[in-house]
């Protein structure tokens, strides 16, 4: 795997979470082909996903690189709460215009209106990873 390299410590720390819940981690599968994605996780069958190659494709690839490990631990945390919110005021989470122009990409993408709460956490929490750890730790373990 080539994404570890370009990790911060926080995101090898998440990763390293990611596995203790039992995901399996992969990087550039099939589903990275289209060029769509940057990263998911497939709930179904526990997988957590980056598409390294379609990342460093683009401006500031490190820092986009970190930023969907961060993104995506945050679907992982809400999974291990049974697919639920962490429980966040929507009033303490302000986006921007174009973070939430991003959660209606994510939606249409995925085709799961019901997961824009879910959607919104993730986007908000993807630049704070030690936060995500806390939760890591308060509902998965």
């Amino acid at each position: 795997m080539l994404f570890p390299y370009y990790l911060t410590f926080e995101g090898k720390e998440l990763i390293e979470l990611i596995a203790k819940a039992h995901y399996q981690v992969q990087e550039n599968i099939s589903w990275c082909s289209d060029g769509k994605y940057a990263g998911a996780v497939i709930h179904e069958n526990k997988t957590f996903f980056i598409c390294t190659k379609n990342i460093l494709k683009g401006v500031n690839a490190n820092q986009y690189l970190n930023e969907t490990v961060y993104h995506e631990a945050v679907h992982v945390v809400q999974s291990c709460r049974g697919m639920k919110p962490i429980g966040i005021p929507l009033n303490k989470m302000p986006l921007s215009s174009n973070k939430i122009e991003d959660i209606n990409k994510s939606i249409s993408l995925t085709k799961k209106p019901s997961t824009q709460r879910m959607e919104h956490e993730a986007y908000w929490l993807e630049n704070k990873p030690k936060e995500t750890i806390k939760y890591f730790h308060k509902f998965c373990f």
